[in-house]
């Protein structure tokens, strides 16, 4: 009688093994979400370098942790990830820079120029000019930590209000643009001119992404990733192209032979 029970038992041993198995597909636990400590959790697109597997994200948006902060390097820069909005494909940042400087003076141009970024509805420019032998207009924003009795240095909204004010950068050695997001809806513009210009830099501005969204596949408990340059979705059981739905013979089979084992 015991003999007949033994392929019954293998049977069982089986089912176990291989669904527990199932539950451990390496990618699939590779790529769960991480934090740096501050900020949000990190996910596809993004991965955390050192913590994340390469195959969790596309290499633009590799993420460092500096001080328990999520770190993107984006034109020579490093800006600290504020906020991420999977839903929206859009993340908040500031630049690093400006809580480890005294006398922040960005020296060229943010570009997007090889990023799979973009900016959002709300950016407008923000430029510094330096070393002007003319006085800064009104409602611009000094900088004393750059400036001379003769030379001055000051930050200002849209190149454009320099001409309206009849001044002429021509009388500035340089300028520096650099993003920053105004929502005339949400900010109070009287509000941004008593702030000095580290403030608003500090304030941060938004970048949009394009891409296949993960949200399909998350919802069927699977963890997106990449593959060959292309859009994956991990799943307990392996990978799959778009959603875990898709099922496998050996999830099907798990799910048939556990609701077995457990009738009386």
């Amino acid at each position: 009688m015991d003999f007949m029970k033994t392929p019954f038992l293998l049977i069982i041993f089986f089912i176990f093994f291989n669904c527990q198995t199932l539950s451990l597909d390496q990618k699939f636990e590779a790529c769960a979400p991480k934090s740096c400590g501050n900020g949000p959790n990190i996910s596809y697109p993004f991965w955390i370098a050192h913590s994340h597997s390469p195959f969790c994200g596309f290499p633009s948006f590799r993420i460092s942790c500096k001080d328990e902060n999520p770190i993107i390097r984006i034109s020579n820069e490093d800006y600290i990830i504020r906020d991420i909005s999977y839903k929206n494909h859009s993340f908040l940042l500031t630049n690093d820079a400006v809580y480890d400087s005294n006398c922040l003076t960005p020296l060229h141009n943010f570009s997007l120029h090889r990023t799979p970024f973009s900016y959002s509805s709300d950016h407008i420019g923000f430029f510094f000019f330096y070393n002007c032998t003319s006085l800064p207009p009104n409602y611009s924003y000094p900088i004393d930590c750059s400036s001379t009795s003769k030379l001055h240095s000051f930050g200002a909204f849209h190149e454009g209000y320099l001409e309206f004010m009849n001044f002429s950068s021509n009388s500035c050695q340089s300028s520096v643009e650099v993003p920053m997001d105004f929502n005339n809806e949400d900010d109070d513009f009287t509000g941004l001119l008593r702030k000095n210009y580290t403030d608003l830099l500090k304030m941060g501005f938004s970048l949009n992404w394009s891409g296949q969204s993960c949200s399909t596949c998350d919802t069927s408990g699977g963890r997106c990733g990449v593959e060959k340059n292309q859009f994956v979705c991990f799943c307990p059981d392996g990978p799959h192209l778009k959603t875990c739905k898709e099922g496998s013979f050996l999830e099907i089979f798990c799910k048939i032979g556990m609701s077995l084992t457990v009738k009386p």
